[in-house]
């Protein structure tokens, strides 16, 4: 007499084949989350040093003082009713740029920095470097930009 149906072994194998089916496709649609992640935090990143870009073109006459380093936030802040110097100003761009990027990207490695790069000739321009650096879902990611200025003329 032939049996018919399957044998438990064989519904084991069926099972395991399909198991792996599944864990291959659970590990590529928990790598596109973690992609997507990245792609949404690094687009906040751009969005905020775009931001930071356009506050130092505003005020671009202070440009040297929106290097992190020099930059110290005044006690009063910048108002309507008490406005401040272009320098002040360009302390609170900074501060909220710092301000901003630890809300946006939480944790210890969040780090901002703003450089002016001065112009090194008559045919070259001032600089300013303003990078941003945070860790992602994987790894440690950063997004920077540069903005220049017209050459000095010479």
């Amino acid at each position: 007499m032939k049996a018919r149906g399957f044998t438990l072994v064989e519904a084991l194998v069926a099972l395991l084949v399909l198991s792996t089916g599944m864990l291959g496709a659970w590990s590529l649609q928990l790598s596109g989350l973690r992609a997507h992640n990245d792609a949404i935090q690094h687009a906040a990143a751009m969005e905020l040093l775009h931001d930071m870009t356009e506050r130092v073109r505003a005020n671009y006459g202070a440009a040297p003082r929106y290097a992190s380093a020099s930059a110290a936030v005044p006690a009063s802040g910048c108002a309507a009713a008490s406005p401040c110097s272009a320098d002040e100003l360009a302390a609170v761009d900074v501060a909220w740029f710092a301000a901003r990027a630890a809300a946006l990207f939480p944790g210890e490695d969040t780090a901002t920095l703003v450089e002016f790069v001065p112009a090194t000739g008559p045919a070259d321009s001032d600089d300013i470097a303003i990078s941003l650096r945070w860790h992602g879902a994987r790894e440690r990611q950063s997004a920077a930009v540069h903005v220049p200025a017209s050459p000095v003329a010479g």
